[in-house]
């Protein structure tokens, strides 16, 4: 009796817990070692290489500098072609057209000509002198009062001074109106005053061209310089990838901290390279100040903006990134384990 009624019953044997639970706290608790693992691995790249750098300090500080006077270099250039087209828009003067008229029309004439230039597309304003006030302007300004009254008759053409519209006033469509408005009956000539203005252009062109090349030439400059220091740190640490290549780490695990630091010491170049072009332009701008006031006009020199200094960042580093996995990655392909 008493080994019938100590026997367990169906009742009192514990429940067993349904499989769909038992799989899904499995892939929960392998979903959460495989997080756990790759903040694992990331803080140990990042620790690896903020270590790899403080064993050798004065070689990363020169690598740095190295790069930040790259990166300054075409900074400059840039700056330089960005203050001189913005003087070239706050000190030129709008272009305009002078249109001669024949010296035949009467005053009835040329007055109805003059309605005809105002009536031409891209025409702002018309200001328009007789010949008697040409030749009252000629005297007073040219000093040749007495010759000009020995002469029996006016020999200056009625003049028509025209200013264009705001989108009328680059080169193409100022000849396009200056072949309009020679095409109109009445005109014996027409010139455009846009000699200061190809100039300008002219200048402000080189001075692009030439920051685009040194830019080019000094990121190439860049780029080699993360690269043979990637390169030379790969080396200094041959025996500790062969030991990682024996114990089974895989190429990204061996890549990820020569990677962190490229983006490092091309981000690091890139901060220096800012504080060295705002102190450049902290410096030059009581320079720049004082010749404008020479010249009876104000100028004030603009560095860098807060778009331009991010983008200069995040070029850095990846440059420096894309420079670390090339130099990597043609060692990790050659590298076989002893």
């Amino acid at each position: 009796m008493a080994n019938k009624f100590n026997r367990p019953t169906r009742a009192n044997k514990p429940a067993k817990a349904p499989r769909s639970q038992t799989a899904g706290e499995a892939k929960a608790a392998k979903s959460k070692a495989l997080r756990g693992g790759w903040k694992q691995q990331w803080r140990y790249a990042w620790l690896n290489t903020l270590a790899d750098m403080g064993r050798q300090p004065l070689a990363t500080l020169l690598t740095v500098m190295v790069i930040a006077i790259s990166l300054t270099l075409p900074s400059l250039c840039y700056l330089v072609w960005k203050n001189v087209s913005q003087a070239a828009e706050q000190w030129y003067p709008t272009p305009q057209l002078t249109v001669y008229l024949d010296k035949v029309l009467d005053d009835d004439a040329a007055l109805k000509v003059i309605g005809a230039l105002k009536q031409e597309d891209g025409v702002a304003k018309v200001n328009y002198l007789s010949r008697e006030e040409a030749m009252g302007e000629f005297r007073n300004w040219s000093g040749f009062g007495g010759a000009m009254d020995m002469l029996e008759e006016n020999p200056l053409p009625a003049v028509a001074i025209i200013t264009p519209k705001v989108n009328f006033q680059s080169a193409d469509t100022l000849k396009t109106l200056r072949d309009r408005v020679a095409a109109t009956q009445g005109v014996d000539e027409v010139r455009m005053d846009d000699s200061w203005f190809a100039r300008l252009s002219a200048l402000t062109g080189l001075v692009g061209k030439v920051s685009a090349m040194i830019g080019i030439l000094m990121v190439i400059a860049v780029f080699l310089v993360i690269g043979n220091s990637i390169r030379l740190s790969i080396f200094s640490r041959c025996d500790t990838i062969n030991v990682m290549k024996l114990i089974g780490a895989t190429d990204g695990f061996i890549l990820r901290p020569f990677l962190n630091g490229g983006a490092l010491l091309g981000l690091g170049g890139a901060v220096l390279s800012l504080i060295l072009s705002g102190t450049l332009v902290w410096q030059l701008e009581s320079v720049v100040a004082n010749v404008a006031a020479v010249f009876g006009t104000t100028f004030v020199l603009h560095g860098l903006s807060w778009d331009e200094a991010i983008l200069l960042l995040l070029i850095s580093s990846m440059i420096g990134w894309l420079a670390a996995w090339l130099a990597t990655v043609q060692h990790l392909r050659r590298f076989t384990p002893d």
